[in-house]
C-alpha cells in the first residue's frame, strides 16, 4: 500500500504524524504534482449529433486535461487522425466543446478523442510507485520541518534536542527524496521534463506527422 511506503520512508518517531489523515494531503499533493508529468491517457467516443460542437466526456477536468488526439471518422485502418488546425476547444455559454472545424459528426457517426486527466493511486505504474512515494514523503518532512520551526513550548528549553538541528534535518532528508523523484522522472532541475518527439500515425491525407 502506497501510504504505508511513504511512512516508512519519512519515518516520523516524533508522534506528530500519527494517522492517515496526517498523510492523505502530502499524497494528493503528490499525485496532483505527478500527474501533470505523467497524466493518464483515456480514450473516449463522442456521439455526433450534426453540428460541430460535441460536449466533453464528464472525465474532462477543468484546468488539468487536454486533448491529446481526434480521430474522425473512426475505424480505419491506419486510423484517421484530424489536424490541429480542424478542431478546437471552444468555450460558450454552455461551458467547453469540442469544436470540429469542417465536419459536423451525425448521430449515427462518433469522433474518438484520446485526452489526459490526473492519475488515481490505483493509475500509477508499478515502476512509478517508488518515485510517488518518495515525492510524498518529502512533503510529510517539510511539514514536520515547519511544526519543528514554529515550536514554541517553554519546556523545550529543557530539552537536550537540538530542534534547530532537527528541523534542518528533515529539510535535507525532504531535498533528498524530492531529488529522487525528479531523477525518475527525469524533471529538471527547473520543473520541466524534457522534450520528446512521437511520430503518430498519419492524418488524412497520409502525410507523415511529427507531435510532441
Amino acid at each position: 500500500m502506497l501510504l504505508d511506503l511513504i511512512k516508512a520512508k519519512v519515518k516520523d518517531d516524533s508522534a506528530r504524524l500519527t494517522d492517515a489523515a496526517d498523510y492523505t494531503p502530502a499524497l494528493s499533493g503528490a499525485l496532483e504534482r505527478y500527474s501533470k508529468h505523467r497524466p493518464k491517457d483515456i480514450v473516449k467516443d463522442l456521439a455526433g449529433d450534426g453540428t460541430h460542437d460535441l460536449a466533453l466526456p464528464a472525465e474532462w477536468v477543468e484546468g488539468f486535461s487536454q486533448v491529446r488526439r481526434v480521430e474522425y471518422p473512426i475505424g480505419e485502418i491506419p486510423e484517421t487522425l484530424l489536424d490541429a488546425g480542424e478542431w478546437a476547444l471552444y468555450l460558450s455559454p454552455l461551458g467547453l466543446s469540442l469544436r470540429l472545424i469542417e465536419v459536423a459528426p451525425v448521430v449515427t457517426e462518433s469522433v474518438r478523442v484520446t485526452l489526459t486527466v490526473p492519475r488515481l493511486e490505483a493509475d500509477i505504474p508499478p515502476g512509478d510507485v517508488d518515485a510517488v512515494a518518495c515525492l510524498a514523503a518529502s512533503i510529510c518532512l517539510r511539514t514536520l520541518a515547519a511544526l519543528y520551526g514554529q515550536t514554541s513550548d517553554p519546556t523545550i528549553q529543557a530539552d537536550v534536542v537540538n530542534y534547530r538541528s532537527k528541523m534542518d534535518e528533515f529539510r535535507r532528508m525532504a531535498d533528498s527524496l524530492e531529488a529522487r523523484f525528479n531523477a525518475h522522472l527525469g524533471i529538471d532541475k527547473d520543473g520541466s521534463a524534457p522534450a520528446a518527439g512521437v511520430v503518430a500515425s498519419a492524418p488524412r491525407g497520409g502525410r507523415p506527422r511529427l507531435t510532441h
